[in-house]
């Protein structure tokens, strides 16, 4: 596809030669030729697209929509277009049931959790657990989000496979911090650092670490932070020297609180 630097030098040159003489860059023919060719470039982006409303990677919106009513697979309530374009992807394995891909798939995009992991084979063949981790520790959310997990799952599993559902063993994740600012509240800064560590510890999913160096980037973007540490990390009242913990299935880490020192 012509871009709009190859349209304009085109357009320069013929009028150039129509007007036998030379166009300055940045003169009103300079734009003016520069307009016509950036519009020219979205022409030939429309004709490009017209010429291929087949390609998978150019359907969006309505049109995914429609691709989905096609092979029996409509679109989520409140799903986005790129999860929407990976379930169609793997539409043949999820079309098929009690597979792995298929329970994956069936569990994304939940109201109640934030997510839900399916391992298969937990207590031997035919068998498999989901460990579901809710959006927040209420009794009621964990509930709803436990029966939200089975329901999802439901037609996709054989009847002869057995699932259990588990919600991770909470661990607490205190911080001992070093805090010092300048020209703002002190218990502004830390009341924001704190709410933006909690969001950090507590979204974390199973597989990817806690992070000291993300720690530290958090508190110290804070605006008015002059200088912030993490003196101390602690897991369940057990201090941590690692610089980073890997969140396990069968654990979650949720914020409990930050102890401060400051100058």
């Amino acid at each position: 596809m012509r871009e709009t630097t190859d349209i304009h030098a085109t357009l320069k040159d013929r009028l150039e030669t129509n007007l036998k003489g030379s166009i300055k860059p940045g003169s009103m023919l300079d734009m003016v030729a520069y307009s016509y060719a950036d519009e020219s470039r979205a022409m030939y982006q429309e004709i490009e697209d017209a010429k291929n409303p087949h390609l998978f990677t150019n359907t969006w919106g309505e049109d995914l929509d429609s691709l989905g009513h096609g092979v029996n697979l409509p679109r989520a309530a409140n799903e986005d277009d790129n999860t929407y374009k990976y379930r169609l992807k793997e539409w043949v394995l999820a079309a098929e049931a009690s597979n792995t891909k298929a329970i994956s798939n069936s569990l994304l995009n939940l109201e109640y959790a934030s997510n839900v992991d399916y391992v298969p084979y937990t207590h031997g063949c035919g068998t498999g657990t989901c460990y579901v981790i809710p959006k927040t520790y209420e009794d009621e959310v964990i509930v709803s989000a436990l029966q939200e997990a089975a329901e999802r799952i439901k037609d996709i599993v054989s009847p002869s496979l057995y699932v259990e559902y588990i919600v991770p063993t909470i661990r607490a994740v205190k911080l001992a911090c070093y805090l010092s600012t300048e020209g703002v509240s002190e218990d502004m800064v830390k009341n924001t650092i704190a709410e933006q560590i909690r969001s950090y510890i507590n979204a974390i999913p199973p597989g990817e670490k806690l992070k000291i160096g993300e720690l530290l980037r958090i508190g110290l973007n804070v605006n008015g932070t002059e200088y912030f540490n993490v003196v101390t990390l602690f897991v369940d009242e057990e201090s941590v020297s690692d610089t980073e913990i890997v969140q396990e299935l069968e654990t979650k880490f949720l914020y409990d609180e930050i102890i401060w020192y400051g100058a």
